[in-house]
C-alpha cells in the first residue's frame, strides 16, 4: 500500500462576521477554533483563554447517497464509523479544498463527489450584512441524496428545542459564563426532520439513518441532529452571544445586537435575505479573484488576509471597532510549554498603531467607518495633563528630570501632593521646552484602557493615517476634528527628540539594549528590576525611543522614523496648511543617511555612530505621500532604493528580511556591524514579516518595477502555502494583522491615487492589459484596461467625481451611465474613459 500525504491544516478559510467570533474550516473539511461564545483567543478574559465550548470533533455533515453513507470529513473512522463495527460507515476518501476567503470551496471525492461552498457575507461598504454572525453551508450532489447534520449541545446542562426547521441549542449558566444570554441555531432550509439524543454516536440511530435517511430519536439534550432530501442542502449556522465582557467586567458585546435578538432572527434574517448576501459576496468574490493580467496566485495571496479582518476583530454593539495585534491562538494541538507555537499576545493588543499604519488603507477603502473609528479611538489616547503617565514621561526625560531633583531638594514635599507635582512637572516642561503632550499611545491594553508611550514613529504614523483616511473617505469633518490631535501628535515628538527638524532616537530604544545591559546585573538581588536597570544606564529613563521594530537598537537619526516624521510634516502643511521646513528637514536628511544606493540605518551625529544596514521598510513615509499624489524623495534616489532592497534584503526560501547588510554578514545572536557593541541581535532585522513584504511589493508595482514585485511576492506564497498556513500569516502572534496590507497589491497595479476631497481620480496602471476589482471609499466594481479604453462597472455605491486622469495619456471622452459628460462624472452603473 502507498498513501502520499502531506500536512495542509495550519489554517482555513474563517466563518463569521466582523467582530462575530469565528470558527474555521480547513482542508480535512472539519471545523475549528470556535470563538462564536466570546472564548478562546478571542477573549480578554485570561480564565477562558483556553476555554473551548465546541471542538472540531463535534460537528459533522454526513450523506446516504443510494447506499452509501459518508462522514464529509478527510478524517479517521469517527463520530461512530468503524471498519469493524460499521464498515458501511466510513469517512470520505479525499478532498480538495479550494480557500478564497470569503469563500471555501470544498469538493468531497469517493465513489461519487459532493460539492460544498461556505461563506459568511463579506459585502464592502456593508456594515450591517458584514457583520452577521451567521455561516452558510450550501452542499450539492448529483442526485437526490439523504444529508445530516450533527453537532453537540455547546451548553453541558442545556437543551435542544426544534423551531419548526431550526435547532436552538442554549442553556443556563452564571452572568460571568460567555455564553449568558445566547443561543445557538442550525436552520436547514427547506422541510428538515430533527432529531436530538444524549448519547452519541449511536448505531441504532446510524441503522436507521442508512435505512430510512433520517434520524427519529428525540429524547436528549447532548446532541441535536437535522437534515433533509434533495440534491442542493443548504444549512445556515447562527449565533447569538452578546456577553462580550472585558477583563473587569465590562460589556461591549456586538454590532450584531442592534438587528437582532436571539439565533432565531439570526438565521431567519439570513434566509430570507440569501439571495441578496449570496449575490453580493459572490460579486465580491469574482471580482477579486477573477483577474486578467494578474496571475491567479498573486490575487490568492492578495485574498488570503481577509481571514483576519474576521478572526481577530471586535465590533461592539456601539459600533467601536477593535483589532488584535496578533492572535493568542490557544486552541491549536501545537503548543510549545505553555504558549501556542505561532506566540502572540498574552495580553491584550488592540488597534496598534505601528502596525494599522500598514494595513489601514485596507480598512479606508472596504469599510471606511471602520477606519475612522480606529482613528477616532486612537485619538483619544493622546497623553494629556490629566494622564499619571504625562508625569512619568515628562521626568524620563533627562533634562526634566535634573531640574525636577533640584527642585525636590529645595521642597521635599513635591511628590507627595498629585496636584502639587503635576504643577511641577508642567512648569519644568515649559521651562526645558521637553513637554510630551500629545504622544500617541501604542495600543489599547486590558479592560480598552490605553498602552504606553515609548514609540516615537507612532506619532508620525497617526499623522499619516489621519492624512489617508480624510483624504480618501473626503470627510472633511472628520479631517477638522482630528487635526489638532494629529498636529499636537508632531509637536510632542518635535519638542523632545529631535534634531534640527529631524525625529532623534536616543537609549534606552530596542528591547535587545534592555536585556544586554540588565544581564550585568541579573545575579545582584538590589538590582532584580529590568526597569531600574534601564533608568539608570540609558539617557531617558525609560523608552520614549522604540519603533516598530522594537528588539532592534538605533540611535540618533534613523532613516525609517525620520522619513516618517518629514512626510508627516509634509501632510500638516498639505491638509492643515502648517508652515513646516520639510524642504531643510529632508536636506539634512538625505546628507546624513543617503549613500548612493539607500538610506543607511541610522547615523547619530552626536557621537558620530552609524549603521549601513539597508532596511526594507524605509522608505514607508513616501510611499504614504505617494498615495496621496505628494512625493518628497526624486524618482531616481526611490527607485534606487527600492532596488537595493531587493538586491540585499530579498532572500532566496526566506523572503525579505527586514535588514540586510550589503557585504551579507548576517548578525543574529551576534554582534551588528556598528559601534554599539551588543551581543547578542535579536531576529527583528534578520526575519521577513509579509505586512512589510506586501508593502514592498506595492511600492515596487508603483514604480512600475513588476518583476522585482513579483519576487517578493513569490517568496510570501511559497513561505505560507506550506502546512496549510496560508490564511495565516505570523509575526507576534498568529493571523498578524499587518498583513492585512496584502489589498495594497491591487492599488498599486492599478496605479490608483485617490482624492476624495476634490473627488479626483487617477491612473495609472503598472500593465497594459487588466482586470480586477476596484475599491474606494463611495463605491466598488471591477475595473478593465486595454487599448485605451478603462471600463469601471461599479457593483455598489455611487461615482461622484470632478475628474478622472490617466496618468501620461490624453483623455478623448468620458461616458458615465451611457452618456458623454463634460463636467462632473456621476454615475452609478459604469464610467468608461477613452483616452490616447
Amino acid at each position: 500500500m502507498k498513501y502520499s500525504y502531506y500536512y495542509a491544516l495550519d489554517s482555513g478559510v474563517v466563518l463569521g462576521g466582523i467582530g462575530t467570533g469565528s470558527i474555521e474550516i480547513r482542508a480535512d473539511g472539519r471545523f475549528y477554533d470556535w470563538t462564536i461564545f466570546n472564548n478562546g483567543s478571542y477573549a480578554e478574559r485570561q480564565e477562558i483563554r483556553r476555554v473551548y465550548y465546541l471542538t472540531q470533533n463535534d460537528f459533522f455533515t454526513g450523506i446516504r447517497y443510494g447506499n452509501k453513507v459518508r462522514i464529509l470529513q478527510a478524517y479517521d473512522y469517527y463520530f461512530g464509523a468503524s471498519p469493524y463495527y460499521t464498515p458501511w460507515l466510513r469517512p470520505i476518501k479525499s478532498l480538495e479544498y479550494i480557500g478564497e476567503p470569503p469563500f471555501a470551496f470544498l469538493n468531497f471525492k469517493d465513489d461519487f463527489e459532493v460539492r460544498l461552498k461556505a461563506f459568511s457575507p463579506f459585502i464592502p461598504h456593508d456594515l450591517k450584512n458584514s457583520s452577521l454572525p451567521v455561516a452558510i453551508f450550501e452542499y450539492e450532489v448529483d442526485k437526490d441524496s439523504d444529508f445530516i447534520v450533527g453537532i453537540k449541545n455547546p451548553f453541558e446542562s442545556g437543551r435542544i428545542e426544534f423551531k419548526r426547521d431550526t435547532l436552538v441549542f442554549s442553556g443556563e449558566v452564571t452572568s460571568k459564563d460567555p455564553r449568558y444570554g445566547g443561543n445557538l441555531c442550525i436552520k436547514v432550509v427547506g422541510s428538515p426532520w430533527l432529531a436530538k439524543a444524549d448519547n452519541f454516536p449511536l448505531f441504532k440511530e446510524w441503522n436507521e439513518f442508512r435505512e430510512k435517511g433520517y434520524i427519529s430519536t428525540s429524547q436528549g439534550d447532548k446532541w441535536g441532529f437535522i437534515g433533509n432530501r434533495n440534491k442542493k442542502f443548504i444549512v445556515i449556522l447562527g449565533w447569538y452571544f452578546p456577553n462580550h465582557l472585558t477583563a473587569n467586567g465590562k460589556k461591549i458585546g456586538h454590532y450584531y445586537e442592534n438587528f437582532f435578538n436571539n439565533c432565531l432572527d439570526v438565521v431567519n434574517y439570513a434566509e430570507e435575505n440569501l439571495i441578496y448576501l449570496e449575490k453580493m459576496t459572490n460579486e465580491f468574490h469574482d471580482a477579486l479573484y477573477n483577474t486578467r493580467g494578474v496571475e491567479d496566485w498573486i490575487a490568492d495571496l492578495v485574498g488570503s488576509q481577509l481571514t483576519t479582518l474576521i478572526k481577530s476583530t471586535w465590533l461592539s454593539k456601539d459600533g467601536n471597532f477593535y483589532i488584535w495585534e496578533g492572535y493568542y491562538q490557544t486552541s491549536d494541538e501545537r503548543k510549545v510549554g505553555e504558549h501556542p507555537y505561532t506566540d502572540g499576545p498574552v495580553n491584550t493588543a488592540l488597534n496598534t498603531i505601528d502596525v494599522s499604519t500598514y494595513f489601514i488603507y485596507t480598512l479606508t477603502v472596504l469599510y471606511p467607518q471602520l477606519a475612522k473609528n480606529l482613528l477616532l479611538t486612537s485619538s483619544r489616547s493622546a497623553l494629556s495633563y490629566d494622564n499619571p503617565l504625562y508625569i512619568f514621561y515628562s521626568l524620563a526625560m533627562p533634562e526634566n528630570r535634573s531640574k525636577y531633583v533640584e527642585r525636590v531638594i529645595k521642597d521635599p514635599s513635591i511628590p507627595s501632593s498629585i496636584e502639587k507635582l503635576l504643577q511641577t512637572v508642567k512648569e519644568i516642561a515649559k521651562e526645558t521646552g521637553k513637554d510630551p503632550k500629545g504622544r500617541i499611545a501604542h495600543y489599547i491594553y486590558r479592560d480598552l484602557k490605553f498602552d504606553e508611550y515609548g514609540r516615537n514613529d507612532l506619532n508620525p504614523e497617526f499623522v499619516l493615517m489621519w492624512g489617508l483616511v480624510s483624504k480618501y473617505t473626503g470627510d472633511i469633518e472628520f479631517m477638522k476634528s482630528l487635526y489638532p490631535v494629529a498636529k499636537e501628535a508632531m509637536e510632542s515628538v518635535l519638542r523632545t527628540h529631535f534634531y534640527e527638524g529631524l525625529i532623534y532616537s536616543r537609549l534606552p530604544s530596542g528591547f535587545e539594549w534592555n536585556r544586554q545591559v540588565f544581564s550585568y546585573f541579573k545575579d545582584v538581588n538590589i538590582y532584580d528590576n529590568l526597569f531600574l536597570v534601564v533608568s539608570l544606564l540609558g539617557i531617558d529613563s525609560f523608552h520614549m525611543s522604540v519603533n516598530t521594530f522594537d528588539d532592534w537598537t538605533t540611535v540618533g537619526i534613523n532613516s525609517f522614523v525620520s522619513l516618517l516624521g518629514i512626510s508627516a510634516l509634509k501632510i500638516l502643511n498639505e491638509l492643515g496648511g502648517d508652515k513646516y521646513n520639510v524642504e531643510n528637514a529632508l536636506s539634512l536628511y538625505e546628507s546624513m543617511l543617503w549613500n548612493g544606493e539607500y538610506f543607511d540605518l541610522w547615523y547619530d551625529p552626536i557621537s558620530g555612530y552609524r549603521d549601513k544596514t539597508c532596511q526594507a521598510s524605509q522608505l514607508l513615509g513616501e510611499f504614504y505621500l505617494n498615495l496621496l499624489g505628494y512625493s518628497l524623495l526624486d524618482k531616481e534616489k526611490t527607485r534606487k532604493t527600492l532596488l537595493s532592497i531587493v538586491k540585499y534584503n530579498l532572500k532566496e526560501e526566506e523572503g525579505v528580511i527586514n535588514g540586510a547588510y550589503p557585504d551579507g554578514y548576517r548578525p543574529l545572536m551576534r554582534e551588528y556591524e556598528n559601534p554599539l557593541k551588543i551581543k547578542e541581535a535579536s531576529i527583528h532585522q534578520d526575519t521577513p514579516w509579509s505586512g512589510v513584504e506586501f508593502y514592498l511589493a506595492s511600492h515596487l508595482i508603483y514604480e512600475k518595477m513588476i518583476d522585482e514585485a513579483k519576487k517578493v511576492l513569490k517568496e510570501v506564497y511559497d513561505r505560507y502555502s506550506i502546512a496549510g498556513n496560508f490564511w495565516n500569516h505570523w509575526e507576534w502572534g498568529s493571523h498578524y494583522s499587518r498583513p492585512l496590507s496584502s489589498w495594497l497589491i491591487i492599488p498599486a497595479y492599478l496605479g490608483l491615487i485617490y482624492d476624495g476631497i476634490n473627488r479626483v481620480l487617477t491612473l495609472d496602471p503598472a500593465i497594459e492589459e487588466l482586470s480586477w476589482i476596484i475599491v474606494l471609499p463611495d463605491f466598488w466594481g471591477r475595473i478593465n484596461v486595454n487599448k485605451g479604453k478603462a471600463e469601471i462597472k461599479i457593483i455598489e455605491g455611487k461615482a461622484v467625481l470632478k475628474k478622472i486622469d490617466i496618468k501620461g495619456k490624453k483623455i478623448i471622452r468620458i461616458v458615465a451611465d451611457g452618456k458623454v459628460v463634460d463636467g462632473d462624472i456621476i454615475a452609478e452603473k459604469e464610467i468608461i474613459v477613452e483616452y490616447e
